[in-house]
């Protein structure tokens, strides 16, 4: 029997640079993909009304706002209950207190929310200006009783900001699930907030 022996295989200086070549353009593709993708994830539109200006998400739905509420967005591509941020500006006395306007808020979201319950309530300041903010939990169900859709647990969020007789109120509701990675965005949203 003859022994055959095969050649070592040697990476030449071209075969180097051809493999980090490689590398180096895929690493750029996906730093260029991920730019992209954040690009379109964070575009916004500017809205306005009675002197409140804010810069909501692009491709969200506008939902006809009620009562006090001046806006109404909803992310059409959240899962179960959809991530909304509202916008109520809401007539107070000139020398209402945070601490007022925090109980009278309350009071409603307990009588118009099913199984309303506060988990936390603070003042704060938030992007410089003296806020107050309330957490908080609620069950959504559909009122329609022929879907059998299971009820969701909404986590909800409300920054009370004073403007003269006026509270300007930035709400946040969002499935538990959700709540925290989709709060981000809601912070874009709320620094983007002038009254």
């Amino acid at each position: 029997m003859t022994a055959t022996t095969l050649p070592s295989k040697t990476n030449s200086g071209s075969q180097k640079f051809a493999d980090w070549a490689v590398t180096a353009v895929t690493i750029i593709a996906l730093l260029v993909g991920w730019f992209y993708k954040n690009s379109v994830v964070n575009r916004s539109l500017p809205f306005t009304s009675a002197g409140i200006t804010a810069r909501t998400p692009s491709g969200w739905m506008v939902t006809s706002a009620q009562g006090n509420e001046i806006l109404h967005v909803t992310d059409p591509l959240s899962t179960g209950f959809g991530t909304t941020y509202t916008l109520e500006n809401i007539p107070v006395a000139s020398d209402a207190t945070m601490d007022q306007v925090a109980s009278m808020l309350t009071l409603q979201r307990g009588q118009a929310l099913t199984a309303f319950r506060i988990l936390g309530q603070e003042s704060v300041i938030v992007y410089n200006q003296e806020a107050y903010e309330i957490k908080y939990v609620y069950v959504e169900s559909n009122p329609n009783l022929t879907h059998n859709e299971i009820p969701n647990i909404v986590m909800g969020l409300d920054y009370i900001f004073l403007k003269g007789d006026h509270a300007v109120v930035a709400t946040y509701w969002a499935e538990e699930k959700a709540f925290d990675s989709d709060l981000g965005r809601f912070h874009q949203f709320l620094s983007s907030l002038k009254y």
